[in-house]
Parts: structure tokens; sequence; C-alpha cells
């Protein structure tokens, strides 16, 4: 079967935290998901007619106030509304193959029988800090001794603002590193 992708893959290098959720916690977390989209949906509303006020009487103001809240929007993955699902606070800097909606990593935790994962994960050098889960599509033992299991990931219900922030970190890291090479 020949494999179709929707985004470009880059090796990168993380600082991640994951842990496995059952079903049920899966099930649980994207209700939580539809419920943020629907309130942060309105909020979104409001704030947009206030801010389209202020930047006809203040641009720069209205500007700083717009470019705050896109920041306050990517950071919304918040872990305090379901401490159930809170990490293990284990994080560690690792290597990834990342797209715009998954990624594939080594670890030396067996998740074969596992199907989704919760992840914090924190893109370098931006320190952006994104809180996502994952469907697992693949898990594949390696001769690696450290880190002996490849494991494949879908992110699942990305908001358009988490993958707008992937991509924007993807074309940068391709960025830095098509400039290194032209540089050595």
């Amino acid at each position: 079967m020949e494999e179709r992708r929707r985004f470009f893959r880059l090796d990168d290098e993380v600082v991640m935290d994951f842990r496995a959720i059952t079903q049920e916690e899966f099930a649980n977390w994207k209700e939580h998901q539809t419920l943020q989209k629907s309130e942060l949906k309105g909020l979104e509303q409001e704030i947009g007619a206030l801010l389209h006020q202020l930047r006809s009487q203040h641009p720069t103001l209205g500007h700083l106030m717009e470019l705050f809240n896109r920041k306050i929007n990517l950071l919304i993955g918040d872990s305090e509304a379901h401490p159930e699902l809170a990490l293990s606070s284990t994080e560690a800097r690792v290597r990834v193959n990342l797209s715009a909606c998954g990624m594939a990593f080594s670890t030396n935790v067996d998740l074969s029988k596992q199907s989704h994962l919760l992840f914090n994960l924190q893109l370098k050098p931006s320190n952006a800090v994104l809180a996502l889960a994952g469907n697992i599509i693949g898990v594949e033992k390696v001769p690696d001794p450290e880190n002996p299991w490849l494991v494949r990931v879908n992110f699942e219900d990305l908001k358009e603002a988490e993958q707008e922030l992937l991509i924007q970190h993807l074309f940068q890291l391709q960025s830095r590193t098509l400039r290194h090479l032209r540089d050595h």
C-alpha cells in the first residue's frame, strides 16, 4: 500500500513528554476539545469585534492585542481542565520525525498494545508549547538498545492554530537547515 502524506516531514529535536491513555480517556479528551472549541468560537467573535474597534482608533495597540490573542489561542491546550490526563513529568529532549499532522519517535516504552497518547511538546528554538493527542498508527522494534521502539502517531483534533504553529516551525527548521548546508 502506497503511503500518501498530507505534509512534509523533517527530523527535529523537541522537548517531549507523553503518556498512553485509554479509549475512554481519549473520548473524554475529544469531548473537552469540542466544548472548548465551541466556547472559544464565541469568545473569538467577541474579541474580534472589539479588536476591530480598537484597530480603527489605535492601530498599533489593536495589532498588539491581536498578537496577544493569537498567542493565548496557541497556549490553550491546558491540562488543568483535566488533571486525570496529566502527563508523567519526565519530559526529555528527543529526536523526532515531525510533520504538521503527526510524528515518529523512538522510545524505550513498548506501546504496541496502546492506541492513543497525550503529548506535551516544546518546539525549539521558539519554546512554543503544544498539548496534543495522537492516535498510534504503528509501533515497530528497531535495533537500538536504549530506545528499541519506533512509534508513529497521527495527531488528533488539531486546532487550526496548532497546525499553523507546526507548519511555521517546520518551514523555519527547513530554512535553517538549508542555510546551514549552503554556508558549509
